[in-house]
């Protein structure tokens, strides 16, 4: 058997990861019973509870950014790492408070699934323009974001235990696609909650398990020098405050990811997004700290010795772990990309028949031919997924994720996403040029020093500290500034939907009462911020023993 730095722990590793896989596998096709229309493929029927929405959402978003990147990015630049929360908390706590219950109401109210849609009926456009781009957004940059999880596990894999890039990524993209096809967002959802759970797991054990033995890092990193225990990293001026607008800019990303949103159209009740954002913020705050450590104590463990800091969790894993446990917890870091691979897998596949499929080939299928065409839609996907992660598995997987998929999404999708649930004048023009804006800034940006090399403009940063500084901050921040501007300017200049009082009349209401016609007053989905006040499901039997007269016959 080839040997990879897992050593004698390779084994251990394969085993886990073969046993992992076969109870992935489990859950996909005791979810296969529990579907019977596009909606329970696409977001569950809207039937899945607040904890498991909670890990689900954090499980699927965080990939191996989590579990490899951070680690890395803490040996690269010392304490600074934390910086990675520092856009993603708040961003995803302003998703939770100020989104998510506007998305699960009025995505329920136009019986949208899936965002295009979502955007072309609130946004009243009968063109298909809008549906049209925001989709093709979708397949693109949610097409790569799946390639590059599987290139991400199937490099793990190698680098683990030796065997060759095509066997890693024909293992981790097989599963993913097949438990996937076979339960849809059930599926997804339940085993991104177990997936979430040895995330959680791995990065409380071993800093945890690495403080007993070395104690706090600080002073080892303070004594290395470099600038590992400053919290710019050594920088000064305007390359320290660009580069903390860098790492702030990356939850700017967390509007425009579907994968994340139709976490908030799939809960079961409003009222449970309360309790699903405190599991989501926990579990994020607990794993943002616990891997910005675990690159500390690399640091403190290995030196400056390693070459690929992707390296730096598995290798400490190791080192703190005996061999049967290593493997279950290195387990965690390929449950991170294949919990993000299935979820923008699913995505993609909505994009293709919910929105296109279903939105202009053939407006009447019935429900069984939708879940059928989705499951095919997935495996060819899937296929497509994984050849594109073989011939992308030379390509740094930050770069990926990061630079294209994440930062795409972000720019194209978010600021349409934010604008349609709390700006009535937004306009369909509006918010195509938004998306065309956006993410062609993004990709553009990522490769501005090849363009200015192109047109002979490489000496532009020399000589200005902030220019070189400004041009090197992480592209996501202009895109989605540039994005935003678009958006306003040309809503502004175009004619707005109307009616759109009287939908967003619906946020003040609970959703049992506007959805359903004949449905009491007194009736409630648990919502709290409407009058009159909220009521409790002891309230709601009280109300109906009262309206039934039982106790004055």
């Amino acid at each position: 058997m080839p040997s990879g730095i897992a050593g004698s722990a390779g084994t251990w590793v394969l085993g886990t990861f073969a046993a992992y896989l076969l109870i992935l596998l489990g859950i996909g096709l005791y979810s296969s019973q529990l579907m019977d229309t596009v909606d329970d493929y696409v977001i569950g029927g809207r039937e899945v509870g607040p904890v498991v929405t909670g890990f689900s959402e954090r499980a699927s978003e965080m990939s191996g950014w989590l579990t490899l990147g951070v680690p890395g990015d803490a040996y690269n630049t010392g304490v600074m790492a934390f910086y990675n929360a520092l856009g993603m908390i708040p961003a995803d706590l302003f998703a939770w408070a100020g989104m998510a219950k506007r998305l699960r109401k009025y995505s329920e109210i136009v019986r949208a699934v899936t965002l295009p849609t979502f955007f072309a009926t609130r946004l009243q456009d009968d063109t298909g323009l809008v549906k049209g781009v925001s989709a093709v957004m979708l397949m693109l940059f949610e097409g790569g974001y799946v390639g590059a999880q599987i290139v991400a596990a199937g490099t793990l894999l190698q680098v683990l235990t030796g065997v060759s890039p095509l066997v890693g990524i024909l293992a981790g993209g097989v599963i993913v696609v097949g438990y996937t096809m076979l339960g849809g967002y059930f599926a997804v959802a339940w085993s991104d909650y177990f997936q979430g759970a040895i995330i959680l797991a791995a990065f409380i054990l071993l800093p945890v398990l690495a403080f007993t033995s070395y104690g706090l890092p600080f002073d080892d990193l303070a004594a290395m020098g470099g600038g590992l225990s400053s919290v710019t990293a050594g920088m000064t001026g305007w390359a320290a405050v660009f580069g903390i607008i860098s790492y702030a800019a990356i939850g700017l990303g967390i509007p425009g990811n579907p994968h994340v949103m139709v976490r908030f159209m799939g809960i079961d009740e409003v009222e449970n997004i309360r309790l699903a954002a405190v599991v989501a913020q926990l579990f994020m705050f607990v794993a943002y700290i616990g891997a910005g450590f675990v690159g500390l104590y690399g640091l403190v463990v290995f030196g400056g010795g390693i070459s690929n800091t992707d390296n730096v969790m598995p290798m400490l894993t190791i080192d703190l772990f005996p061999g049967w446990l290593a493997g279950i917890i290195l387990a965690a870091a390929l449950a991170a990309m294949m919990s993000s691979a299935d979820s923008q897998l699913l995505v993609a596949t909505s994009a293709v028949v919910e929105d296109v499929y279903h939105g202009f080939i053939d407006p009447d299928a019935g429900q069984e031919k939708l879940v059928r065409y989705s499951q095919l839609v997935t495996l060819a996907l899937g296929a497509g997924s994984i050849m594109f992660a073989y011939l992308a598995k030379d390509t740094p997987i930050y770069t990926l994720v990061l630079d294209y998929a994440w930062g795409g999404l972000g720019a194209a999708i978010g600021p349409t996403l934010i604008a349609a649930l709390w700006w009535k004048r937004v306009t369909a023009k509006g918010a195509v040029a938004s998306m065309l804006v956006g993410s062609s800034t993004m990709i553009l940006w990522t490769q501005l020093s090849t363009l200015l090399g192109a047109l002979g403009l490489s000496g532009l940063t020399e000589g200005s500290g902030f220019v070189a500084s400004f041009l090197g901050v992480y592209g996501l921040f202009p895109a989605f500034i540039l994005s935003t501007l678009v958006l306003v300017v040309v809503s502004l200049l175009t004619r707005p939907p109307e009616g759109v009082d009287e939908h967003f009349d619906i946020f003040d209401k609970p959703l049992s009462t506007v959805i359903e016609e004949d449905t009491p007053d007194y009736a409630t989905d648990g919502g709290r911020d409407y009058a009159p006040k909220a009521v409790t499901e002891t309230d709601t039997i009280r109300a109906h023993v009262d309206a039934a007269d039982y106790w004055e016959e």
